[in-house]
């Protein structure tokens, strides 16, 4: 299989912990790209352009995190993402909501690479509100835990990761300690270790 990848994709960075949990180093080949140079190679993959794509032995191609989350975790015994019940509906909410965070992130990412005065300051605004907004879920969501480690857990350690790399400024961890210490404690997960984005 291959794995169109980029370094600092949060979203690639699900498939990546994912791929260490189940021991698929081996078998997925990870092609580095950068989607902003528009590669021929990824768009032949993936019409949209962007990452991850998964090709698999077969040719078939798959996109969108979530889709080759779920198709990788059905072949190897639904491990990360419970297949009927609450419990897969409370996991795909989470998951939604961070990648939600993850979205809003990107987007103000993106608007702060602008010179300054061709910058929304509404649309900035907006985004930083959402991402507040969505981490004080996740301190919600994580007071129930336990020592759970699925598909949402391991999409808002990547959100959060993605914070910290790109939106110090936000200072997601004031004000919100039991997040701040389930993130610490989860990041020394070795999946989660050998995954950070630099």
């Amino acid at each position: 299989m291959k794995l169109f990848s980029s370094p600092t994709s949060p979203y690639v960075r699900k498939i990546r912990i994912l791929s260490a949990e189940l021991d698929l180093s081996s078998t997925i080949e990870v092609v580095a790209t950068n989607s902003m140079d528009n590669p021929p190679d990824l768009h032949a993959a993936n019409p949209l352009g962007k990452v991850p794509a998964l090709i698999l032995d077969d040719g078939t191609v798959l996109y969108d995190s979530v889709v080759i989350f779920e198709y990788l975790d059905a072949q190897h015994g639904n491990k990360f993402l419970a297949q009927t019940g609450d419990a897969r509906w409370n996991c795909l909410r989470r998951h939604a909501l961070a990648d939600g965070v993850m979205d809003a992130s990107f987007l103000r990412t993106m608007e702060r690479l602008k010179p300054k005065n061709e910058q929304s300051v509404l649309w900035l605004g907006r985004w930083e509100s959402a991402i507040l907004r969505g981490v004080d879920e996740m301190v919600q969501d994580q007071k129930t835990a336990g020592d759970r480690f699925d598909l949402g857990d391991i999409a808002t350690a990547c959100a959060l990761g993605y914070l910290d790399l790109r939106h110090t400024d936000l200072e997601w961890r004031k004000g919100r300690d039991e997040l701040a210490a389930w993130f610490s404690a989860l990041s020394q997960r070795n999946s989660v270790q050998t995954t950070i984005p630099g």
